[in-house]
């Protein structure tokens, strides 16, 4: 019984290896804490590892370890600014320059003049369709990830 479990484990591994082929990360989750070599098997193991455990365990036991772009890992930074400073940061992108765009520009890791200059050319789309703070940010960052010279200034690309 326990070698029948064993080989669908590897068979069902094996099968889901193809979803994560492409995957050029260094990984993160209990699977990667465990397995740590780069080879089939690993990887097979790995995803079986994290498909199995999900990714409570994994935070429970602190093996998570999810590499997040700055963009995210600065969000609360970027909420907590735009909330606090919301009518001068529209202002000044509505302008293409001041010292709150520069600013929010900063948080999310981008170029200010470039961050500047393309808020201000995509205002339309980026505040006016923003009822909150929360919404702001979340427009900036699709801007910044659909924008090909300003995800560039980010270091995104």
């Amino acid at each position: 019984m326990k070698k029948c479990l064993v080989l669908l484990g590897l068979f069902l591994g094996l099968i889901s290896t193809n979803l994560y082929a492409a995957d050029s990360s260094s990984g993160c989750g209990l699977g990667w804490a465990v397995f740590k070599k780069n080879s089939l098997v690993s990887s097979s193991l790995r995803a079986t590892t994290n498909a199995f455990f999900l990714n409570t365990i994994a935070m429970t036991f602190g093996t998570s370890g999810c590499a997040k772009h700055s963009i995210v890992k600065n969000e609360a930074k970027q909420l907590h600014f735009s909330e606090t400073n919301y009518p001068q940061l529209v202002a000044q992108m509505s302008q293409g320059q001041g010292e709150y765009v520069n600013s929010m520009a900063g948080l999310m890791g981008c170029d200010s003049a470039v961050f500047s200059q393309t808020m201000q050319q995509n205002f339309s789309q980026v505040v006016p369709s923003a009822d909150s703070a929360k919404e702001l940010v979340q427009n900036m960052q699709l801007q910044v990830l659909t924008n090909e010279s300003l995800a560039r200034s980010c270091g995104i690309i």
